[in-house]
């Protein structure tokens, strides 16, 4: 009989240090017990990369479909078309769902709750989904926690087993321990920490909850920089926004990793707010200091350690138009809200990271 560390689920041995699910601990089976790496992560901080890929996450996740009835689906309401994974989308056109927005925290305090939901019931719209409802909730405070039970307790009254799915780094585990009341599954700002399937039941009732690894999306541009980078990409607070008024040929820059030159000629300016972590630097200035700025390295992101990495990526140009009331979304990184459009420009990004537009999810402001 096996051992699984409660945090991370993997399987627990004590024989090789450099393989995963390793203690220096003898194994009990009667207690429960962490790895040394979801240890060294719950105590310390101290992130060891796991050797994971996109399909043996996928892979663990389908394991479950056929034994659960219910999928939570985790959704970052920041990241949200980063987290809206078409191998996600594919399971909640399968099985009845309860849709959990996670980060309510980190938008403006001006976007109600209710404006948040009715945006993401749209949203799902759009690819064919209809949950049995959805929650909107903060891991960092508790908001909406409690709502999550309500309703699976509405809509299974006697009880049920469910899977939590969602990609890396959405709060699947932070959502199963307020859930379970519990610090059991290991929460970190690392990607990757869940990497089995691991099944938590909420005290006192029948349901069962499969915290599960989180899917790898792709398409973002925190893909194309090191860990330390990319944590700064993933907002902490409320998410920074500033609004620009301007002009042809003027150039805005997000640090140097994405840039787009405005090609709006005319007497009327376009108004448009960018939206990002308050990591990422917003900067306005014409087409020759832009130059310098990027052959300086002026920012520091992306930093010495995956600057080579990012710079070797092939960069593209695209000409884009975006409509009054509509989002251009940098996958990994922000997005760009036109207030008065319409608003064309010349994006430069590295090649691969997915571009969404879609309607507003928070209207600029003057």
């Amino acid at each position: 009989m096996t051992k699984s560390c409660i945090g991370c689920g993997v399987e627990l041995q004590n024989q090789d240090a450099s393989l995963e699910g390793y203690t220096p601990k003898e194994i009990n089976k009667s207690e429960d017990m962490y790895c040394q790496r979801c240890f060294q992560l719950k105590h310390y901080g101290k992130y060891t990369l796991n050797k994971m890929t996109r399909e043996d996450y996928k892979k663990e996740v389908s394991e479950l479909l056929d034994k659960v009835k219910l999928v939570i689906p985790v959704f970052d309401i920041i990241h949200f078309e980063g987290s809206f994974d078409v191998d996600i989308l594919d399971i909640l056109r399968e099985k009845d769902s309860i849709i959990v927005i996670n980060k309510l925290d980190l938008i403006p305090t001006d976007k109600h709750p209710s404006e948040v939901a009715n945006w993401v019931k749209n949203r799902l719209a759009e690819e064919g989904i209809a949950p049995l409802d959805i929650a909107i909730v903060s891991t960092k405070n508790g908001y909406g926690i409690n709502g999550i039970y309500k309703k699976i307790k509405h809509f299974y009254p006697n009880g049920v087993e469910g899977m939590v799915i969602g990609v890396t780094n959405v709060g699947k585990s932070s959502i199963i321990n307020r859930l379970v009341g519990k610090k059991i599954a290991t929460v970190s700002k690392y990607p990757g920490t869940t990497l089995k399937n691991v099944l938590n039941m909420i005290p006192y009732t029948n349901i069962g909850l499969y915290d599960t690894p989180g899917l790898i999306p792709e398409g973002r541009i925190s893909d194309f920089l090191c860990d330390d980078c990319a944590q700064k990409t993933i907002p902490s607070t409320e998410i920074s926004r500033k609004t620009f008024k301007t002009t042809k040929d003027r150039v805005i820059m997000l640090g140097n990793l994405v840039q787009f030159k405005i090609l709006n000629d005319g007497d009327i300016k376009p108004i448009f707010t960018l939206f990002a972590s308050r990591e990422i630097p917003f900067h306005e200035t014409n087409i020759e200091k832009a130059k310098e700025l990027n052959a300086n390295h002026y920012f520091n992101i992306p930093c010495e350690k995956c600057r080579d990495k990012f710079n070797k990526q092939k960069k593209e140009k695209k000409v884009i138009t975006i409509n009054s009331g509509e989002e251009l979304v940098f996958k990994g990184l922000g997005w760009v809200s036109v207030k008065r459009g319409p608003l064309t420009i010349e994006l430069t990004i590295p090649n691969g990271v997915h571009l969404i537009q879609r309607k507003a999810f928070i209207d600029p402001k003057r």
